[in-house]
Parts: structure tokens; sequence; C-alpha cells
């Protein structure tokens, strides 16, 4: 099961594979260094999910259309609820980056790994979302033609 996730979610399953994947991310680098490295895979995250919203968008215009014009509705609307969870989730991922400067103690840097695996977790169920819902609306507009 943990193979499952590790290849569906794109994260190590277990907390010994995610320390060697932050030892192997981070190496010898000071905390500082090691937190910035892990920023920028943030900040790679961050963008993923701004375009992932912005495709949200665009499908949930063609699923409000086809709702509009007839569509089945047995397809349309799980296509926008899954739409809408899955913009929630990737609006999840816009949050501050500053959680990790709010411990009083402990590494910022392994608690920026958590939350950089935490954001990946959100960001691949946010993308396996759109795309039912992609399918969905293909279904609908394919059943309506036919």
């Amino acid at each position: 099961m943990s193979r499952i996730f590790a290849v569906i979610f794109g994260v190590p399953p277990s907390r010994g594979a995610r320390d060697r994947a932050y030892t192997s991310i981070v190496g010898d680098l000071d905390e500082m260094r090691a937190f910035e490295r892990i920023l920028g895979g943030m900040q790679h995250n961050t963008d993923k999910a701004g375009a992932l919203l912005a495709a949200q968008g665009i499908f949930a215009v063609a699923c409000t259309y086809g709702i509009d014009h007839g569509w089945p509705k047995i397809l349309s609307i799980p296509a926008i609820l899954l739409l809408l969870v899955g913009a929630l989730l990737a609006m999840s991922m816009l949050r501050s980056t500053a959680a990790p400067f709010t411990r009083e103690s402990g590494n910022i840097a392994r608690v920026a790994f958590d939350l950089l695996v935490s954001r990946m977790i959100r960001f691949n169920l946010a993308l396996y979302m759109t795309f039912l819902s992609i399918v969905l609306l293909g279904a609908a507009a394919i059943s309506l033609a036919l």
C-alpha cells in the first residue's frame, strides 16, 4: 500500500523514506541553505498550483456551459464538484511559507521539507480530481453528441 501511495502522490511513504529523501536533498548544507533549497521546491509547487487553478477555472467555465446547455447532470454536477474541491486543495498550497519560522525549536529546513511533502500530496490529489472532472465533462459532451 505504501508503494502505491509513493507512486500516486510522488512522496516517500514512510518517515524513514522521507528522512532519506531529506538527507539526499540537503546533503551537508547548513540549516539556512537547506531551507533555501527546500523553499525553491515549495516555490515550484506554488507555481504549479497557480497553473492548475487557471486550468480549473477554464474547465469550470466549460462545465457551467455544459450544465446550461443540457449536458447530462449526472456527469456535469460531479465534474464541477470535483473541480471545486480540487481548487480548494490547490489554493491551500498558496498559503504563506512562514510556518517553519513560527517554530520555537527544531530544524526549519526539516519543517519546510515536511510542508513541501504535504503540498506535494495536495497538489497531486487536486490534479487527479481535475483530470477526473475533465473525463466526466468529456463523457457528458460525447453523450450529448450521440
